[in-house]
């Protein structure tokens, strides 16, 4: 009787792979958990670093690569994902403000239809500045383009580009909204951002390349607008497809 007791138990007992399973799943929640708590205290600290210190930022970059990988940007967020949160966080202030964006063709609809392809793309968009930009800095100081030479640079160069998202993106907001003052606002705004974003650019090509301002000033809007040219492509074939 008790031999057939402790069976019946036995089986209803979840298997010992099941348990560790589930374990594995409240630990991975605990690191998730905990990382996200971070990110409301370490986003808006990093976000204020950056735009009051942006040089010291790009150095702050330097330091940390050469630290080991589980030490590297522990007082602040990551530069790429510091990016995605810039993008994250002016969407949260589009929908505050109840602005939607719907797409006029099939693939902009597909994008733009749900979070997670909205909001990629758009981390895609911005993140194209940062590439341009590294991928000329390496080709002026005649560097090969590898993973290893492209990552500092364009680590340096996202953190430069997140204040520029969040506000671009902001201003857009205002834009759509109805009324004189809104739009007012917004067009302000998307032009503080895009001054402020063309004088750190033209700061850190001046440090990294080493030129004569005019030179600078030269690159500082090829890279500019080979970025615009780029998105704009993109948002293009978006739209017409």
């Amino acid at each position: 009787m008790l031999a057939t007791l402790a069976a019946a138990c036995a089986a209803t007992l979840p298997a010992p792979e099941v348990v560790m399973d589930f374990l594995k799943l409240l630990r991975s929640l605990e690191e998730f958990l905990y990382e996200l708590c971070t990110w409301f205290l370490f986003f808006p600290r990093t976000l204020y670093r950056v735009i009051v210190h942006p040089r010291r930022m790009a150095q702050y970059v330097n330091t940390e690569l050469k630290e080991k990988a589980e030490r590297q940007f522990d007082d602040a967020i990551s530069p790429p994902m510091f990016l995605m949160l810039a993008v994250l966080a002016a969407h949260g202030v589009e929908l505050l403000m109840h602005q939607t964006v719907v797409g006029t063709s099939e693939l902009s609809r597909t994008v733009m239809g749900n979070e997670e392809s909205l909001l990629l793309y758009r981390s895609i968009t911005f993140a194209i500045w940062p590439l341009v930009a590294t991928a000329h800095l390496l080709r002026r100081k005649r560097v090969p383009l590898t993973r290893e030479s492209l990552r500092r640079p364009f680590f340096m160069q996202c953190y430069l580009t997140a204040p520029f998202a969040v506000a671009l993106s902001t201003s857009m907001v205002f834009v759509r909204l109805p009324g004189e003052l809104s739009t007012t606002i917004g067009i302000a705004t998307a032009l503080l951002s895009a001054a402020w974003f063309v004088v750190v650019q033209a700061g850190w090509l001046k440090v990294a390349l080493q030129r004569s301002w005019l030179n600078t000033i030269l690159s500082t809007l090829w890279v500019l607008a080979l970025g615009a040219a780029i998105n704009m492509t993109i948002g293009v074939l978006l739209l017409a497809s």
